[in-house]
């Protein structure tokens, strides 16, 4: 018989696992640092000095404010319905103090190179008016602490929902230092506007900066797969869990989003006359593991719960009462 696509609204026993479905809205996210050391390499130019004297209060600042957001960020975990609004709106603004901060220190950053015209038709830093072509000629890739200015700009920009300003803030960011914090968060943002095959290339760049970062690696997949989920779609996140269980296989919560993820893809059947439910591989497991590693966790009442329905729904049908 034909395969059909799971309709859950019918069928009670499967109406638990809706909770599964449901917005983690930031909760779970593994986000990336901002890159606040500013490296101060040897300048031989007094006026290189003077610059950078000039920028530095302007990025601590931004720095500050991002680590604000951030904490407001971690209270939002646990925060009631009606303090939300509050800690949202204080959040949003400090993202956007830093936003104007880190504008203000990449206007003072200017590094004159003879080969501006050719570096800067590659990296294209003219964003929004911010920087005019001109005075993007002068601010070239010898300057230290561009790449970093521009990565901790993106980071805020990303924060306050501009997305696409913040994946050209990025990709700039990276071409001229690639590093693990800048790919994290560009492969969330490339998942939040849709483009979901670049959103895991720039997770694959991860290694190819740091061999070691295996954890954060999976932390980029996890952030795809919670921006996919969100969005309803949630059979698109499979591929990149499995990804972040392969590299963290200690991480529950990748463990619980996996199962959800299978389960949006169930099936049925009909065979001789009963409907028989086909259950992806490696759902259950899923499920199963989430609970083993923390099994007194935030998200391990769901777990316990998708188990005892898909266990409902696998039970042999009931014979027949005898006939007297």
């Amino acid at each position: 018989m034909g395969r059909l696509l799971l309709k859950v609204g019918g069928l009670a026993l499967l109406m638990l696992l809706i909770v599964l479905s449901s917005p983690l809205s930031g909760e779970g996210l593994d986000f990336a640092e901002p890159q606040t050391d500013i490296k101060t390499a040897t300048r031989t130019k007094d006026d290189a000095v003077k610059r950078s004297e000039l920028m530095k209060p302007h990025f601590a600042n931004g720095n500050q404010a991002m680590q604000h957001a951030k904490e407001v960020r971690q209270q939002l975990q646990t925060a009631t319905s009606d303090q939300k609004p509050t800690l949202l709106a204080r959040m949003k603004e400090d993202y956007q103090t830093a936003i104007t901060e880190y504008e203000q220190a990449l206007e003072e950053t200017e590094v004159r190179d003879e080969n501006g015209l050719q570096a800067i038709g590659k990296i294209g830093v003219i964003r929004n008016g911010l920087v005019s072509q001109q005075k993007a000629v002068d601010m070239l890739v010898q300057d230290k602490d561009l790449p970093v200015i521009l990565s901790n700009l993106g980071l805020a920009y990303g924060g306050i929902g501009q997305y696409q300003v913040a994946i050209n803030t990025l990709e700039q960011a990276s071409m001229l230092k690639p590093a693990v914090g800048t790919y994290m968060e560009l492969g969330t943002d490339l998942a939040q506007v849709g483009e979901v095959p670049e959103a895991t290339a720039a997770c694959d760049k991860i290694l190819t900066v740091d061999a070691t970062a295996k954890i954060a690696q999976a932390g980029c997949y996890k952030n795809v797969a919670i921006v996919l989920t969100n969005k309803g779609k949630a059979p698109d996140a499979i591929a990149p869990l499995q990804k972040a269980t392969l590299l963290n296989p200690k991480d529950a919560l990748a463990w619980k989003l996996l199962g959800d993820s299978l389960s949006s893809t169930i099936t049925f059947e009909s065979k001789d006359g009963k409907i028989v439910y086909v259950i992806p591989p490696g759902t259950l497991e899923a499920y199963q593991r989430c609970l083993q590693l923390d099994p007194n966790g935030p998200y391990a009442g769901q777990a316990k719960s998708a188990l005892e329905g898909f266990a409902q729904l696998t039970k042999p049908p009931t014979e027949g009462k005898e006939k007297n």
